[in-house]
Order: C-alpha cells, then structure tokens, then sequence
C-alpha cells in the first residue's frame, strides 16, 4: 500500500510538472499585466507631462519678463531719436550762418558765361516783394539746342559744403505749379532740392534750389527730370561739387508768352512757409558784382526772345543780394536794409537805391529829343515838341501819377495823364499815344519816392517793349489737363 500510495503521488507530482505548456498559458494570462505597465508608465509620464506644463508656465513668465526688457529698450529708442537730429543741427561741418557774415563763397550756383539774366532777393520793403533770386537762360542757345545728354546742359553747383535735402519720392523731379487761375490757364513741372549748409538759431538753414525749365512735360515721361539730377537725399557734398543740371528746352517746349526758364533760389529753413526765407546774401563781392553786371544788362539784351516778366525785377538796382529787406528777412542781424551783400551791418552804409535812365527804355537813345529822370515829385520846366511825338515812361513803384500840361492855342492850358501805376506794383514800362506838336510840361507826383525814368521821340520813332514779340511756345491755351495726383 506505501508503494502504491508513493506510486499515486508521484502520478499527481508528474502530472502538475507536466502543465508547462499550461503554464506558457498562464503566462500569456499575465500578458495584460505586462500590458499594465506601460500604462502605469503613462500615467506616470502624463504626470510628468504636467509637470513639464507646470514649468512652461514659469518660462513662460521668463518671457514676459523679457518681453518688460523689450518695451524697456523701446523707451530707450525715442530717446537715442531725439539726439539724432541735435547731432545733425550742430555738427561740426555746418556751421552757423554768421560764419558767412566773414567767410564768404566764392562759388556762384550756375556758371556766368551759362545764363544770360537774372534779379537778386526782392525784400517786404520794396515796391513787390519776391521771395527768391533767379538766374535764366536762353532758350536759342546752340549750347542748349544741341545737347544730348544731361551733362551737355548748365552745370548747378554746390555753393558751399553741406548735407543734400531733397523731397522724397517724385516731389524731387515732377513737381507740378499750378497757374490754372490764371487767364488762360497753365501749368509747369519742376524739380530741385535743398542744401543743408548752415544753422540759424538752432534750427537748419538750406540753400534752396528750384529748377523751373517752364515747360510741362506733356511729352516726356513722369521722371523725365530724374536723370538731371545727381544727388541723394542725406548725400554730403562739397563746395564745388555739380548737383545737378539745368534742362533748358528749345521755344516749341516752353510755356508761350513772357516765362522764362530759370533757377530760383533763397535761403530757407527746413520746415517753415514761403515767406520765412532770407537774401542769399553768402556770396563774395566779386560774385555780387558779376552777377549784377549780367541782371542790370542782359547779355542778350531786353529784348532778348527769351525774355520773362520776371527780369524786370532787376531794373535800375545797385549790386546786391537782397534789396530793400525787413529785419525778419536779414540772415545775419535783425536790421533792415536796402541793401544786403556783407554781414548785414556795415551794409547800412551802402546806398541802395535804384535808378532807371531814359537810355535804358524802349527806344534807341539817338532817338531820344527830350529825357527826364529822378525819384520825387516834380513839374519839369516847359519843353517844345514841334512834331507828333511818343513817350516812353519807365518806374520802379507806385503809387505814381504821371501828367502832361499843354498851352491851348487860346491861351489857356489843359492837363491829362500819360501814365499811372497802383501802389503794390513792380517795374513797368509803357508807350504813350501819340501826342500833338505844342508847348508842354510833365507833372510827376510820386509819393513813395520809387524811381522813374521818361524818355521822349518823335511819333515815327522805332521802339521795343520786352516781351512784345516772343516766339510762339507749347501753351496756353492749349495746355493739356493739369496731372492728377
């Protein structure tokens, strides 16, 4: 029976060793387990997960912070702007404008032998003030008619070193000047710049350059100007240095009637109106004086064909730069002046005024039988005209009222007017009608002391008015649309 109970035992022994292959079953019970894992696993990565998104958060502050350095910075840019422009004001090379008071430039803006008139800076105390100077050109030199490129056209010229400051955009080459109020209407483009040389009570003073060709462009690309110009806004320049060149176009270009093609310029600030302007007065007397002898006789006369209105400015007016300015207009003090060419001091003691000889008017002066010339009020002593007879009268200014006296075959006299001009005008120049042989006097009341000039000839005499007999231009009347935009 042990045996047998042994035997029994040992089947059961066997028979629980032999379920191995049950036991690779068993294991594949466990596999879920093993499966378990991996999620006990996640879990635990998706805690560290939050974790980690807990430390994002921080970093994120981090960046905020970061972010308060960075509007820190920002503040501190305004800041660094703010400098910038005192650095540019008072830079050492440019000076301030008293420096020219004593150191003068001797290089003008055109070359002399390019233009052939001109009138200086017409001050609040003349007759009409203007706000420029201008220098014109003709338009029948063979120079100019046959030139090809930009550079065969008179040069413009840096008057002096300095800081270019030119309009952004097209404003610096297709600048448009409205006349459409004018009767007929017209317009022209032109383009320019300015030339930061000097400072003037903290603020820049420019050297304005307007290049005005008067024509519009009706027949040229939008940037026509563009290549005519040589420099760049901010771009440092010195005395000397060609900045440009002046497009000077044949007659069929030019804008009909009496507007002539020319350079204006003046001093300026950089941002105030049109009248805040000064003479520019920075010149030596040398240059003063050349350009006098040019503007006082045209180098292709009066008459010349490229005559404008605008030359007439000139008429009778000593060497200067600025003439008969207000103290708000005198660069260098705050004195008013006749005349301007030094440091606006000793030039109170120049005389400045202004003087027209009957020579000068429309007719030849062999021609002339009677001449009359002065400032004041006057009744010339009596003259005897034994022919028909014409008068041309020339003034700087009204108000002025020029009369004849003439003795009637009774014996009695009668008087009547040759001339007038309102108070507010510039220089003109007219022909009387024709008047009788006889016994006369001229009566000249003139108030406000501005010159006058009268020449008398013989009715048949030939004369001249400028502007008369301009070629005929582009337009008016026939101008095309003014530019939109």
């Amino acid at each position: 029976m042990k045996k047998v109970g042994l035997v029994v035992c040992l089947l059961f022994f066997v028979s629980a060793c032999g379920g191995t292959s049950e036991t690779v079953e068993v294991a594949k019970t466990v596999a879920p387990t093993t499966t378990l894992a991996p999620s006990t696993t996640v879990t635990l990565s998706s805690t560290v997960v939050a974790t980690t998104s807990t430390v994002v958060p921080t970093t994120s502050t981090v960046v905020l912070t970061t972010s308060t350095v960075v509007l820190t910075t920002s503040t501190v840019v305004p800041t660094t702007s703010t400098v910038v422009p005192t650095t540019t004001i008072f830079e050492p090379s440019i000076p301030d404008i008293s420096y020219f008071s004593d150191n003068k430039s001797d290089q003008f803006l055109v070359d002399f032998e390019d233009i052939i008139a001109g009138h200086p800076f017409v001050g609040q105390r003349s007759p009409k003030p203007h706000n420029d100077a201008q220098v014109y050109f003709s338009n029948s030199d063979p120079r100019w008619e046959q030139a090809v490129k930009p550079s065969d056209y008179p040069a413009v010229y840096a008057v002096a070193d300095g800081i270019i400051s030119m309009a952004e955009g097209e404003n610096a080459y297709y600048n448009v000047r409205d006349k459409t109020n004018y009767q007929p209407p017209w317009y022209h483009v032109i383009y320019g710049f300015n030339l930061h040389f000097a400072n003037k009570n903290g603020e820049k003073l420019m050297f304005h350059y307007s290049l005005e060709p008067y024509i519009t462009l009706h027949d040229k690309p939008r940037d026509f100007y563009k290549q005519f110009l040589l420099v760049e806004d901010g771009q440092r320049v010195k005395k000397g240095d060609v900045l440009a060149y002046m497009y000077v176009s044949p007659f069929e270009e030019r804008i009909t009637g009496p507007n002539s093609a020319h350079i204006a310029f003046n001093l300026m600030f950089e941002n105030k109106g049109p009248w805040d302007v000064f003479p520019p007065a920075i010149f030596t007397e040398e240059v003063v004086n050349q350009f006098h002898e040019i503007y006082s006789e045209p180098t292709e006369g009066w008459n010349s064909s490229s005559y404008g209105n605008d030359w007439d400015r000139a008429r009778g007016l000593p060497p200067v730069m600025g003439w008969m300015i207000g103290a708000s207009e005198n660069p260098f003090t705050n004195i008013p002046l006749d005349v301007l060419i030094h440091d606006g001091i000793k030039d109170q003691e120049l005389d400045g005024s202004a003087l027209i000889s009957p020579t000068s008017l429309a007719f030849n002066s062999v021609d002339l039988i009677q001449q009359f010339e002065g400032t004041e009020s006057v009744l010339t002593d009596q003259f005897t005209m034994n022919e028909n007879w014409r008068a041309v009268v020339g003034v700087v200014g009204g108000p002025i009222q020029i009369s004849f006296i003439t003795t009637e075959n009774y014996g009695g006299s009668r008087e009547g007017t040759l001339f007038s001009m309102n108070q507010g005008m510039s220089f003109q120049q007219n022909i009387t009608p024709t008047m009788s042989p006889g016994d006369y006097q001229l009566r000249i009341s003139n108030p406000g002391g501005w010159p006058w000039a009268i020449g008398i000839a013989s009715a048949e005499s030939n004369y001249s008015i400028p502007g008369e007999n301009l070629p005929n231009g582009f337009c008016p009347p026939n101008c095309p649309d003014l530019p939109q935009g």
